[in-house]
């Protein structure tokens, strides 16, 4: 498997809103050269009207401010072509923490069910701003991937410019311009007092390229009102195929606890083997 394809697959497990690369997203009809407002002002008219209840929980979604989270997590993956019994689930727990210019994340598998066997688990991953990092106990590997320098302006966890777009403070207008956007009617199996999306990529973005659909379950009420509890994401094959599932659950949630940003490192145990990827320098202006 590719590092990209690596790393969309591991997009899923933070995600709220967004999926896979966004970077061809930007669908901008002015000029380049025309001032930021103008171009906003564009793109806002190329877009269809939105049925006010959605765009009143894409609103709460984009205001929902989060510093610190800390929560299980549940991931997942079920292919089409499988049985119920042979889905692969992992269980564990995610860290998030705001902070300049970019945000960092920690998620720690710490057991996986498969066909009926529950496992123990050592599979973490870690997003420290700059580098990503992924420990393997099965394979005893740790890997660093550089994937943006300190100095780079962008943002990785925004729509269309970079590979990790998280959940919170996504803007409204930029999910839009990636995605039509209806709102499901509730079912009995939905969680409790949320609200349930469905995120149909437009064509010729780069995520309609890896994904079908998401659907989307966004919190009504309590600490988590805003936030998404639940994503299902329907994954295509590179023939455009449906390939599978990936179902994230976010639970017993904490905000704003405020832990060390010590917690985000990983360390190679002993025995381990370590392998380093570096970005290839930025190629000199012509």
């Amino acid at each position: 498997m590719s590092i990209r394809s690596k790393r969309a697959n591991w997009t899923l497990i933070i995600l709220g809103l967004t999926a896979g690369v966004a970077g061809s997203a930007q669908t901008a009809t002015a000029p380049a050269t025309a001032p930021a407002t103008s171009r906003a002002t564009t793109q806002a008219a190329t877009l269809p009207a939105v049925d006010p209840e959605i765009d009143k929980i894409l609103t709460r979604l984009e205001e929902r401010e989060v510093h610190d989270l800390h929560a299980k997590l549940s991931w997942r993956q079920q292919y089409v072509t499988d049985l119920e019994e042979d889905a692969i689930t992992k269980n564990g727990e995610i860290w998030y923490q705001k902070s300049e210019p970019v945000a960092k994340f920690l998620i720690h598998f710490t057991e996986s069910i498969a066909g009926g066997r529950k496992d123990k688990l050592d599979e973490q991953h870690l997003f420290d701003g700059c580098w990503y990092t992924e420990l393997q106990s099965r394979t005893k590997t740790l890997t660093r991937r550089e994937v943006r320098k300190p100095d780079d302006p962008t943002d990785p966890y925004k729509l269309g410019q970079g590979v990790f777009p998280l959940p919170f403070g996504q803007k409204k207008q930029e999910v839009l311009r990636e995605f039509a956007v209806q709102l499901v009617p509730p079912a009995a199996s939905d969680l409790p007092a949320t609200d349930h999306l469905l995120f149909v990529p437009r064509p010729s973005t780069q995520t309609g390229q890896t994904y079908k659909s998401l659907d989307v379950w966004i919190s009504q009420e309590g600490a988590t009102a805003g936030l998404p509890v639940k994503v299902r994401a329907a994954k295509l094959k590179g023939t455009g195929q449906l390939d599978s599932y990936i179902t994230t659950t976010f639970s017993d949630a904490q905000l704003n606890p405020s832990f060390s940003s010590g917690l985000f490192g990983i360390k190679a145990p002993p025995g381990y083997e370590v392998t380093e990827e570096r970005l290839e320098p930025a190629a000199p202006p012509p």
